[in-house]
């Protein structure tokens, strides 16, 4: 009896472990993308875009030059998705690229001080090459080097860790 209990526990608990893995929420956020020269760019960064494993959904702007993505960052860190971006062919042709700035929201970021310190902060983690602070719209933009692995969770817990609430915008 004593393992009949032991063995429903654990098939209980599998249960509620894999139920856990399998509702993990999508990663939600916004890509600044320069490069976008023409209303056509918008259909080819998107198509591209919507190609890469682990995007579950994109909708690129014109307008607002902003890809909002929903992906998986457990197989498609936020790295990988701007360089994703960078490696997606220019309708201009081989000499010209779009590029991917990963935008994150930063409420306490108010002025040029709070701001030097996200941007400190950011450039700590690995594959962070540029961070642009915009202090007045608090938020931030994380542009990566190359290849690599980092993701936005990464960067919002490297702000936190100095004390800045931050999210994906």
């Amino acid at each position: 009896m004593r393992w009949t209990m032991i063995a429903l526990t654990a098939i209980a608990l599998g249960s509620l472990s894999a139920g856990r893995l399998d509702s993990a929420e999508p990663t939600k956020a916004t890509f600044l993308v320069t490069g976008l020269h023409c209303p056509p760019c918008t259909s080819t960064v998107q198509g591209s875009l919507s190609r890469v494993k682990g995007v579950k959904s994109v909708s690129v702007d014109w307008n607002t030059k902003h890809a909002n993505v929903v992906y998986d960052e457990s197989v498609l860190p936020a790295q990988s998705l701007a360089s994703a971006i960078e490696n997606t062919p220019h309708m201009m042709g081989a000499g010209m690229r779009y590029g991917g700035w990963v935008a994150l929201t930063a409420p306490s970021v108010t002025d040029d001080a709070s701001g030097q310190e996200a941007k400190d902060a950011l450039s700590k983690v690995e594959g962070v090459k540029t961070v642009t602070v915009y202090p007045a719209q608090h938020k931030l933009a994380v542009l990566f080097a190359g290849k690599g692995s980092a993701s936005s969770q990464q960067l919002i817990d490297a702000l936190a860790k100095e004390g800045i609430a931050a999210g994906n915008y």
